[in-house]
């Protein structure tokens, strides 16, 4: 069994880590990203200013899913299905805001073709976190413990790189913000092995029948 510290102890307790919250927080600026580029109306200039901090908040909210919330769950037979095909989803994603940013780096304002181009990966995305807010989210938050929530919420946070900015809105997490980019992510090794374990425990724990099935 992986040897805990102090500051993984700390952060395990945490409850601002919550990786269901902090998920849903980012969620939350992905969804405003969203109805500005589905808006036909919205000024081009504008528009291309949300499109560039959209993209770039997509690739690190991605890196953050990939490592801290799919990597401990994709061999979770309960979650496996769902995780499987949000990975399939985040590499379509990914592929895409990659083509994307080096386009529109350099723009200033919105033409015809990046608009339907961005108006069609914000649907995309946001069928993702539809989905991910309806299923994924609330069964984690009824079936995982708080305190691994929160160490995968911490590992999220330190890969996604949130700015005090990012977290305005969010006064518990910008307090949190100098030990956050002070600290490092739990080695991912140690990471998957103790994620591992939880749910090998949890998994012989149902087939004894002390707790309810997923």
């Amino acid at each position: 069994m992986p040897r805990i510290n102090n500051q993984e102890k700390n952060i395990s307790l945490n409850n601002h880590f919550n990786i269901v919250d902090i998920i849903l927080l980012d969620h939350s600026y992905l969804k405003d990203c969203i109805d500005i580029m589905k808006d036909k109306n919205e000024d081009k200039k504008i528009k291309i200013k949300h499109a560039k901090n959209f993209l770039d908040a997509l690739k690190r909210h991605s890196a953050g899913e990939k490592k801290a919330l799919y990597a401990p769950l994709e061999e979770v037979k309960e979650f496996r299905a769902q995780i499987l095909e949000s990975e399939i989803e985040h590499a379509i994603v990914d592929s895409k805001v990659r083509t994307l940013l080096k386009k529109v780096s350099s723009m200033r304002t919105m033409n015809e073709d990046i608009e339907a181009e961005m108006k069609v990966l914000a649907e995309i995305v946001e069928l993702h976190v539809v989905e991910e807010e309806k299923e994924l989210l609330p069964k984690m938050r009824k079936y995982i413990d708080k305190t691994l929530l929160n160490e995968m919420g911490f590992q999220f946070l330190v890969i996604r790189q949130f700015s005090e900015k990012d977290l305005q809105y969010s006064p518990d997490l910008r307090e949190e913000v100098s030990f956050i980019k002070s600290s490092s992510p739990i080695p991912s090794a140690k990471f998957l092995s103790k994620t591992h374990e939880y749910f090998s425990n949890q998994s012989s724990l149902l087939v004894e029948g002390r707790i309810n099935a997923f």
